[in-house]
């Protein structure tokens, strides 16, 4: 994924194309042609609000949208662009290219618990786990290695949309809403336009059959900011075998460093499951709801996009976990920066009050770990508290 920082550069190109009677604008631009963020808005804003909605930008800030939208709330502020264009994204550094030095962030007293190569599905990963120096963010950090397809084997990967309004639960997965999660039924996509108050949704034909991306060609023209035209007003499917060949590799401390200081992140992979797949951060809900799509997950609160595979948005209790041996959530996977990530419920159904804005906190036993947040939350985790580590993508 671009960054920021090569995103609003990209859109300078733009500006630099703009006829003369905009010319005044061009001479404000700052040296090396990128235009601010007031300029940013100036030029798009539209209905001038003073932000941007997702309906009102193109190119590379439509594609790179989520990751500018640090709090997810469907807008671009002024705020968020120029933090955009300082911090290239917040997303976690990829080796000697990190443009941050957190080695005095490192907090040499706080209790960590190395990571546990055992714990993953041998034979989702690709080429067995190496151990490489890496610098990250400044320091030459001992990690490991490991490549997967990001395809589950302990459970099936969909169902995802139903194809008429009369099918049950059963032929589809779930979708989210103000922390809710509801069973994208044919029921459900029937009722789309009562459930938002919009009449302009409509899902399915005259003969009751939903209207659903059925080929390659069809994700791709669905499953993106900028949703083509001819897909708005469908249920957005991608299988996995359309991107089959793809692989991500992680590269995650062996023995994770708590920093002082939280770290953000961008649309790449911000931890893994135990069978390889990625934990991503919040879907982009507010483009696909934007276009009249909707692109449920599965039961398992996965879905596929052609950038990254198979993820999980949500954690919903049936991937590998591993039980712990007190009342304590199970372990459902590690964070890029080799923090344990842990069920969300301890085994009496009680959720902990004591967590940090990350998502996570220390005890005796386990150290810093994280917990997953609700399945309706579109949410994970809300950031990261260690050293980062980083996923790439080979497509």
């Amino acid at each position: 994924m671009k960054n920021i920082l090569l995103v609003i550069a990209a859109v300078a190109m733009c500006f630099s194309c703009k006829s003369n009677q905009e010319k005044n604008i061009e001479q404000q631009t700052p040296k090396g042609g990128r235009p601010t963020a007031t300029e940013l808005v100036s030029e798009m804003d539209s209905n001038k609000d003073n932000k941007l909605s997702i309906s009102e930008v193109k190119g590379p800030l439509a594609d790179d949208f989520s990751n500018i939208d640090s709090n997810s709330d469907g807008f671009l502020t002024l705020e968020e662009l120029n933090k955009g264009e300082g911090s290239q994204g917040g997303r976690p550094p990829r080796g000697s290219n990190a443009n941050k030095d957190l080695s005095a962030e490192i907090n040499i007293s706080a209790k960590v618990i190395p990571v546990n190569t055992d714990y993953f599905i041998s034979e989702n990963i690709l080429d067995g786990i190496k151990k490489e120096t890496i610098e990250l963010n400044g320091v030459e950090t001992l990690c490991y290695v490991f490549t997967t397809n990001s395809r589950a084997t302990e459970h099936q990967m969909g169902p995802w949309c139903p194809r008429h309004i009369e099918d049950g639960m059963d032929k589809a997965g779930i979708w989210f809403e103000d922390g809710k999660v509801y069973d994208v039924s044919g029921h459900f996509i029937a009722k789309l336009a009562e459930f938002y108050s919009d009449d302009k949704w409509e899902l399915f034909r005259a003969d009751g059959t939903i209207k659903v991306t059925e080929t390659e060609e069809e994700c791709l023209g669905a499953a993106k900011p900028d949703v083509e035209e001819e897909y708005q007003n469908y249920c957005v499917e991608c299988l996995p075998e359309f991107f089959k060949n793809q692989e991500t590799t992680f590269v995650i401390p062996v023995t994770p460093k708590y920093l002082n200081s939280t770290q953000s992140f961008g649309r790449g992979g911000i931890g893994v499951a135990f069978n390889g797949v990625n934990f991503d951060p919040p879907a982009p809900t507010h483009a696909i709801l934007a276009a009249h799509t909707i692109a449920p997950l599965d039961d398992h609160g996965g879905h596929v996009n052609p950038h990254g595979g198979y993820h999980y948005h949500a954690v919903t209790g049936s991937i590998k976990e591993i039980e712990q041996t007190d009342t304590h959530a199970p372990m459902i996977g590690y964070a890029v920066d080799g923090f344990a990530i842990y069920g969300l419920l301890d085994k009496n159904g009680k959720a902990p009050t004591d967590l940090d804005e990350c998502g996570g906190h220390f005890d005796d036993q386990r150290g810093y770990h994280y917990h997953a947040g609700e399945p309706g939350g579109n949410q994970i985790l809300k950031c990261l508290h260690g050293l980062p580590g980083y996923t790439e993508v080979k497509e």
